[in-house]
């Protein structure tokens, strides 16, 4: 952390800093090793002699070229004897030790050193002994190698690993001050407010400076990107916090996010953001294989990494994927692991919400930070399901058969273990069919302890190098990961989550099911400074409050559209689109279609509940399309992302005729797409968005009905009504923009569906 002058940091982030070895991720099952490894450490501490001190806090103050450095660490343990003091580090490990060499992991040593000098420093000895020990998570063996230095070899190590780090932190002291002076003068970047933007920016303002969350429901048009952005670089101006972390499901509000700091740049703003693409989007290689044996990227990576960060952070602003690609492939650096370095140093990140809440692959570098951080959460309405699916686990017997085909005859330990899985899950699948029970409230420790089993056996015989098996090790790793995800999430696994099984053929799937992911997402978002979560459809937002961690606490705020209603006209058609009546529909539906959208001009979306029933639809209405010299454009199950775009690219203003495109509620072309002006004169929505029944639905059904709430609208109504406001909001984007909503679904006329349409939609006209 940077006050002014005044630096604080820890001996293993100093070390890693200076030799750019990189951090540990704890990723999936990383809870699992972490405390694998702390009782390792205990087993070995609990064994050494009186003259042994356990886990001893070491501080050391330094001065250089006007920096104060505070270095602290704790010292797994200090050994004093007659003949002198030992320095002891511990490092659990799941390498087989005999394959450990003495200049191994050079970082390591390091810290020791570090210790040791403070050690020798402070208390006037000339020489001092370092024991790095290596032990086995496996079993209990160690193997220690030593070595000896003298207080002038200390010295001179610990002068160079602080000149150093004091170079780097003197580039980011400077930018760091040149950030803060900019901020002074920053304006708002328009020179008006829209209609209730005022209003958020202030909301935001001050739940940062009282340090909670806010819950904003901010119609479109609001400019919810920019009111959120620009009060929280001015609340970092004035010390209440030091960075952004801002969090989004899709690329395209990803992109909108690096458009507003883009013109906060331009305006003044020296202010550094990095964009995180996921990894196999931007590896430069035809198969992403993450070793230095397979990747030029990954070797040596760490050799080049600190002459590529001074490089791109002196010289960039605004890193998104391009600009990472760019100095990634001037420096031989792997693309994505150099954007999380630079996210390291970033006023801002931009990424995905995995990044912050997934256990699986989360910034666990970026920890540290959160309690200075303001976490802004985009389009929040995406976070309920993302969470669930974050925080839930599945594992197949298939793939457990898979792997042991592959381990057998060539690991017999591992063999052996995936070989258990796969017979326990073939005896439960008939046990349970038996009782013809399937779902349970108690988390399965007996699958979960073989599991755990495999993960420390698959830990080790992933650590040793050249045991692989070249053909067939992606299979194994991936298994490896799979576990790692199921026993990270059983360590979560309480009253919020329910075990489902389903079997199929010769098939057993066991999933963790996370059904209400509040607790894990307030745990989360309390950690830092501040959050915002901001959506134009978090409605209603009780419901959003309660899955989302929301407490009474909290600060909320409802902004109505900034725009004139009457620019837009809806309609109700009272089909029943409910699913044993839609072949009974399908003409009426043609009939609707005909009689509002052929009338008129332009461009238009219709969207289905389902491929299946747009199928149906389709089939009959393709004669009417040709017949009426309707351009027709269809989604299609899967689309590449050029299908995606040339399909929006055909949606262009037109002066006559009619372009019709038939696509499906919640999916690609629901959300997150801006066709603004004549690009998009009308949207159908056909049915209520309901999610198609099934067991996990139901079982959300169950939980929230045991907790007080009506559980269907929970785990249906809510959930499907939102996707009907998502697709609707495709329509008005702008001042400008005016058209027509069809809404066909005889529930849009009760009470209950009414109100949960956005106000500017209630004075519908029935068809």
């Amino acid at each position: 952390m940077m006050d002014q002058n005044n630096l604080r940091v820890s001996v293993r982030n100093l070390v890693e800093f200076v030799m750019m070895s990189g951090s540990i991720e704890m990723g999936a099952g990383g809870a699992h090793i972490l405390e694998e490894g702390t009782k390792t450490h205990q087993r070995l501490q609990k064994d050494r002699e009186d003259n042994y001190q356990k886990e001893v806090t070491l501080t050391e103050e330094f001065t250089r070229n006007g920096f104060t450095v505070t270095v602290h660490g704790r010292c797994d343990g200090i050994i004093t004897e007659k003949t002198g003091v030992v320095i002891e580090e511990i490092k659990s490990t799941a390498r087989t030790l005999v394959n450990i060499r003495k200049e191994d992991n050079p970082t390591y040593w390091a810290q020791a050193m570090v210790y040791a000098y403070v050690y020798a420093k402070q208390n006037n000895l000339e020489q001092i002994d370092i024991h790095l020990i290596y032990a086995s998570r496996q079993n209990l063996e160690t193997v220690t190698f030593q070595d000896t230095f003298t207080k002038q070899e200390l010295t001179i190590f610990i002068e160079e690993l602080l000149d150093d780090y004091l170079h780097f932190q003197h580039i980011r002291f400077t930018q760091r001050s040149n950030r803060q002076a900019s901020i002074s003068a920053l304006s708002f970047p328009f020179s008006t407010y829209r209609h209730g933007q005022r209003d958020l920016v202030k909301a935001v303002y001050k739940t940062i400076t009282e340090q909670k969350r806010l819950f904003a429901k901010a119609s479109t048009g609001i400019g919810k990107t920019m009111s959120t952005i620009f009060p929280t670089v001015k609340a970092v101006g004035e010390g209440k916090a030091e960075r952004i972390l801002y969090i989004t499901a899709k690329t395209i509000t990803r992109q909108v996010a690096e458009e507003a700091f883009l013109l906060l740049n331009k305006n003044g703003l020296v202010w550094c953001t990095v964009t995180i693409t996921a990894k196999e989007k931007v590896c430069f290689q035809e198969e992403v294989y993450c070793s230095k044996e397979h990747c030029p990227f990954a070797e040596g990576y760490y050799d080049r990494l600190k002459e590529g960060l001074i490089d791109i952070l002196t010289k960039e602003q605004l890193i998104d994927r391009t600009t990472i690609e760019t100095y990634a492939r001037k420096h031989q650096l792997c693309p994505f692991e150099f954007s999380l370095d630079v996210a390291l140093h970033a006023d801002a990140v931009i990424c995905d919400y995995n990044y912050f809440f997934d256990p699986r692959v989360k910034m666990v570098r970026w920890s540290e930070y959160h309690k200075e951080t303001v976490l802004l959460i985009d389009e929040a309405h995406n976070l309920v399901d993302r969470a669930r699916a974050m925080f839930s686990a599945v594992l197949s017997k298939s793939a457990f058969l898979e792997a042991s085909r592959i381990l057998k005859g060539n690991d017999e330990p591992l063999y052996q273990a995936t070989k258990a899985i796969n017979d326990l899950l073939l005896q439960w699948k008939k046990e349970l069919m038996a009782k013809d029970q399937f779902d349970f409230l108690e988390l399965p420790e007996h699958v979960v302890h073989l599991v755990e089993e495999f993960v420390d056996l698959g830990d080790r015989w992933l650590s040793d190098l050249g045991n692989h098996l070249e053909d067939h090790y992606n299979v194994v790793k991936d298994l490896f990961y799979v576990a790692q995800a199921f026993c990270r999430v059983a360590s979560m696994y309480d009253d919020h989550y329910r075990t489902l099984v389903t079997t199929y053929k010769s098939e057993v799937e066991v999933k963790l099911l996370c059904i209400d992911p509040s607790r894990l997402i307030r745990s989360a978002t309390k950690k830092t400074k501040a959050t915002i979560f901001f959506s134009a459809t978090l409605h209603p937002l009780g419901y959003f409050q309660t899955v989302l961690g929301g407490e009474d606490v909290d600060y909320f705020q409802d902004l109505p559209s900034p725009f004139d209603e009457n620019k837009v006209e809806v309609i109700v058609s009272p089909i029943s689109t409910k699913y044993k009546e839609r072949p009974a529909s399908i003409d009426k539906i043609i009939i609707d279609l005909k009689e509002i959208f052929h009338q008129r001009t332009g461009n238009y979306l219709v969207f289905f509940p389902s491929y299946e029933y747009l199928a149906q639809v389709l089939e009959q209405y393709q004669e009417v399309a040709c017949t009426e010299k309707i351009e027709l454009l269809v989604q299609a199950q899967a689309m590449f992302e050029e299908e995606r775009e040339a399909f929006l690219a055909k949606f262009q203003p037109i002066s006559s005729g009619v372009r019709i495109g038939f696509a499906v509620l919640g999916g690609i072309f629901s959300e997150g797409v801006d066709l603004r002006g004549d690009r998009l004169n009308g949207v159908c929505i056909i049915g209520v968005g309901l999610p198609r029944i099934s067991e996990e639905q139901d079982l959300m059904k169950r939980y929230y009905s045991l907790q007080g709430y009506h559980g269907f609208d929970f785990a249906y109504v809510y959930p499907g009504m939102n996707k009907v406001h998502q697709a609707g909001g495709r329509l008005i984007r702008s001042e400008e923009d005016e058209g027509v909503i069809i809404l066909m679904d005889d529930r849009y006329l009760s009470t209950k569906y009414r109100s949960l349409l956005p106000s500017e939609w209630q004075n519908y006209r029935k068809l």
